[in-house]
């Protein structure tokens, strides 16, 4: 029998090395074929929050991640770049850097659970001043690839679906959306340059249709 070409043989080690990936952190686009939408509910992040609380081993670090990423609309990317030099506690405020050439922006932490969460970080990591907030056993910060895994495990325990973590952010413009913010403010407050990104959200919403009766 011959022998298969060393051509083939590269194409069938990368189709498989792409489905492998797959199932280990589900992409953007079958994560939205899954579910028929980009976003995660407030609900939805609350029952992931409530999973890692009893099935992760640094469940503080990690639901203040999936909070974090929801509340301010961060890219995964974003999320792990935070430093506590970032972090203002006394005031209750984040400086929140954006990539994809974004808007940098100052915002409220307003939640009650994460500003918890993170002086309870803080405090276990020694009150320092600057530094990733977010690190590993090993003393290394959590990467993107480590907390696309993590959360990928966890909404699949909680939810049934595997969902990639930017849904994080979207669900962010889409609750805000829905909670009537202005389209303007929304566009500011996730760091868009152009409106045209932030529309999408009201795609994703019902909210506008709200008077409409049948």
């Amino acid at each position: 029998m011959p022998s298969t070409p060393k051509k083939q043989v590269v194409q069938a080690s990368s189709k498989k090395a792409k489905f492998t990936e797959t199932w280990k952190v589900r992409s953007r686009v079958a994560n939205d074929s899954a579910r028929g939408r980009s976003h995660l509910t407030p609900n939805e992040v609350q029952t992931i929050c409530a999973t890692i609380k009893t099935g992760s081993r640094y469940s503080d670090r990690d639901e203040l991640m999936v909070l974090m990423a929801f509340h301010h609309g961060l890219r995964v990317a974003e999320l792990t770049g935070l430093q506590w030099q970032h972090v203002n506690l006394k005031n209750r405020q984040l400086k929140v850097i954006r990539l994809k050439d974004g808007i940098d922006t100052m915002h409220p932490i307003s939640n009650k659970r994460e500003i918890m969460l993170l002086n309870r970080l803080h405090k276990a990591q020694g009150k320092p001043v600057s530094g990733f907030i977010f690190n590993t056993e090993r003393n290394t910060p959590v990467s993107v690839n480590g907390f696309q895994k993590l959360f990928s495990k966890f909404s699949m325990a909680a939810l049934g679906v595997k969902w990639n973590a930017h849904a994080l952010r979207h669900g962010c413009g889409t609750h805000l959306v829905e909670k009537g913010v202005h389209l303007m403010v929304i566009k500011d407050y996730l760091g868009h340059k152009n409106i045209q990104n932030t529309t999408r959200y009201l795609h994703e919403s019902a909210a506008q249709f709200k008077d409409i009766q049948w």
